[in-house]
């Protein structure tokens, strides 16, 4: 579930609901302003202190439905920058697009800031480096925590 300004006080009451339908686990993200939610950003949630209170809220409504929650609701939020020293080590997750445009963090989908395309005519990936691709502008993975 992404987490907007419109929702975020529907949070608790569909974990408990969701609990009730047996589902074991509820993932949220926070809403970023790319696509749709750049075009309309009073979805955003502007206040830093609901998403404390939503945690809080969870924290003491003693679910047993497991609650996790993108880095950047966690309580420490996420870092400005993520590329480890070094340079990546891995990649957990690639995202294609329909043009071939490959996203290795879904912080970066809708900026279209892609090092990498899949050329799947020749079945290749290619390297486009520029000065706004997500290597470049270490764009941060999206980590997980658990309230």
């Amino acid at each position: 579930m992404t987490v907007t300004s419109r929702n975020i006080d529907e949070v608790l009451p569909l974990a408990r609901t969701l609990q009730q339908y047996g589902v074991e686990q509820l993932k949220l993200h926070c809403l970023r302003p790319v696509g749709n939610a750049a075009d309309h950003p009073e979805l955003l949630v502007n206040d830093a202190t609901a998403y404390t209170r939503l945690r809080e809220r969870l924290a003491s409504a003693e679910l047993d439905i497991e609650v996790i929650l993108d880095e950047d609701l966690s309580e420490l939020g996420a870092p400005d920058a993520c590329l480890p020293a070094g340079g990546p080590v891995e990649i957990e997750r690639i995202e294609a697009d329909p043009r071939g445009a490959l996203t290795m963090s879904c912080k970066a989908v809708g900026k279209d800031s892609h090092a990498f395309w899949y050329d799947k005519l020749a079945d290749h990936i290619d390297h486009r480096p520029s000065a706004t691709d997500e290597l470049t502008l270490a764009v941060p993975d999206v980590v997980y925590g658990r309230v």
